[in-house]
């Protein structure tokens, strides 16, 4: 049981180092994305801010146009400078208009090229209005009119206006191609965050699930290792360490305790099965005694194997004298059954017991077991397969019961 929880806590332990690199990983590779994404979306924002600004800019240079154009046909028609207030201020803006069309359209050859021509067109008109502002200035109408009438105004407006137009759409084309490129990729970026974090919440769940499975498993490997540590490997009796600490508790709590005995046994003719058999033999021995002194006890009372032919039983509430001679007796009884049917009398089996009581033989809980063990010694030199009381040096009673084999 051992060696498979420990197989399954090593398996537990590879299963978090690659869900927690898998996690790391998904971050990782998540917040690249984002990064990415975060990039190319201002990226998009620039273009969109560069577009408005062409936009803007190409708009201002046919208003400044306009603007100049309206001022001079105002003075043609009425002969009033007030008129030419507007002309001048669209030509004093148009340089300035056109030089910012020039820096905001950037290094794009097509929009650098619209450009060019815009401003040659431009140029052209502004030679054309000032042409008939002289004219008519100098005294000259009709002259100035007769040259407004040849339309080579309008074609240099109608030249620039459908360069303004092809600038326009281009960059207005732009600026929907970018705008829509970021949402969509804001869209894609919410649903890739929102698939993330179910991912890492599943992801968390399972950690939690396999967590709470791998802490169980070593809540089970340590209690397996409690109970290994406190258990006798060859018969599956409580070992002498599980017996100490029972006696111990049991001395804690010695107030509430009512009459506890402790039987030491020790078994007599165990060394010549060893001898004769080997120890393989004297292990089957010891695990058939073992089955056999569990099944003569209370199911209450502890049987615990604390050395290699020494066993110890701890009955609480153990009753009156008599009880525990009666108990003594199937203890013996089953000792020299299980000789008689594994070696047919060949060897004599037998054991010799020891018996302290508390309270009234031993003053404290914890001097049972030597109190016992002397008693078994007692018992031994007595002709063995007996039984015998010990206690504490002081009052109380000792004596030695000798039974025939």
């Amino acid at each position: 049981m051992t060696a498979r929880l420990f197989r399954s806590a090593k398996a537990d332990r590879n299963r978090f180092i690659v869900l927690y690199v898998s996690m790391a990983i998904g971050l990782l590779v998540a917040a690249g994305l984002f990064v990415y994404e975060a990039r190319i979306i201002v990226a998009d924002g620039w273009r969109d801010e560069e577009a408005f600004a062409v936009l803007g800019a190409a708009n201002r240079v046919l208003h400044d146009l306009e603007n100049a154009e309206t001022g001079q046909r105002g003075y043609l028609l009425t002969g009033d400078e007030s008129y030419l207030v507007p002309y001048r201020k669209g030509i004093r803006d148009l340089d300035d208009t056109v030089l910012r069309l020039q820096q905001v359209a950037g290094s794009d050859e097509r929009s650098l090229e619209l450009v060019r021509r815009v401003e040659h067109a431009k140029t052209d008109k502004v030679t054309e209005l000032a042409r008939t502002i002289e004219l008519a200035r100098s005294g000259n109408r009709t002259a100035a009119v007769a040259l407004v009438q040849t339309n080579e105004g309008k074609l240099y407006m109608d030249g620039l206006r459908q360069d303004l137009s092809l600038l326009l759409n281009d960059w207005r084309e732009r600026r929907r191609v970018a705008t829509e490129d970021a949402h969509q990729r804001l869209i894609f970026g919410s649903a890739a965050l929102v698939a993330i974090a179910v991912l890492v919440c599943c992801l968390m769940g399972y950690t939690v699930y396999i967590q709470r499975r791998a802490f169980a498993r070593v809540h089970a490997y340590s209690n397996a290792l409690n109970q290994q540590a406190a258990q006798d490997t060859l018969t599956g009796l409580p070992n002498r360490r599980r017996l100490l600490s029972t006696i111990d508790a049991l001395s804690n709590d010695a107030a509430a305790a009512k009459r506890v005995a402790l039987l030491y046994l020790d078994i007599d003719g165990f060394k010549n099965v060893n001898d004769a058999m080997g120890h393989s033999a004297g292990d089957v021995l010891l695990r058939r005694l073992a089955e056999s002194l569990r099944t003569a006890t209370r199911q209450n009372d502890m049987l615990a194997r604390v050395g290699g032919d020494e066993f110890v039983l701890l009955a609480t509430d153990c009753g009156e004298d008599a009880k525990l001679r009666e108990l003594a007796d199937r203890l013996l009884s089953s000792v020299r059954a299980v000789g008689d049917s594994e070696y047919g009398g060949r060897f004599a089996i037998g054991v010799s017991i020891g018996i302290a009581t508390f309270p009234d033989r031993v003053q404290t809980i914890a001097g049972l077991l030597d109190v016992a063990d002397a008693a078994m010694y007692v018992a031994k030199r007595s002709g063995r397969s007996t039984y015998s009381f010990g206690s504490s040096p002081g009052p109380g009673l000792s004596n030695v019961v000798k039974l025939t084999r």
